[in-house]
């Protein structure tokens, strides 16, 4: 049963890659999306690496109808993701980091399970994501 989890849990990590690396036109060298799912409350958005320089959706699409269209699909995959989690019996994750490498095909991922963005914390999505951006930002200026 894990194998079949496995495999749909990837799948649906696939579509949020494949979303990102289509709104980038395919010009990324490295996506990040970033994605919380918490308690009623999902959120998506991602940031691309395209060319050394780091390139927000506000910065490769200037259609607010088309940022929107992408940021329904991300989170519409994050509500796969929490389906998937659910028919299974696993923990559904709080927070899903992913870098994927448009050039290697390599992806990295990181998953929180703790309550991160909620009433409790006092923290907003939209603020570890900008932070994450900075962060990235910041190591990419620095080579």
């Amino acid at each position: 049963m894990d194998r079949v989890f496995e495999d749909e849990f990837m799948e649906a990590q696939s579509r949020i890659v494949a979303l990102c690396v289509e709104f980038a036109g395919n010009r990324a060298d490295k996506v990040y999306a970033y994605g919380s799912i918490e308690e009623s409350s999902i959120s998506f958005n991602a940031f691309f690496n395209i060319d050394g320089q780091i390139k927000t959706t506000n910065n490769i699409a200037a259609d607010s109808d088309a940022i929107w269209d992408f940021l329904d699909l991300g989170e519409s995959d994050l509500e796969k993701i929490r389906q998937i989690c659910i028919h299974y019996g696993k923990p559904v994750p709080t927070e899903l980091k992913i870098i994927y490498d448009c050039k290697s095909g390599k992806i990295d991922t990181e998953y929180k399970y703790e309550s991160i963005c909620s009433a409790k914390t006092g923290i907003d999505s939209s603020e570890i994501f900008m932070k994450w951006l900075d962060e990235v930002r910041q190591s990419t200026w620095k080579r």
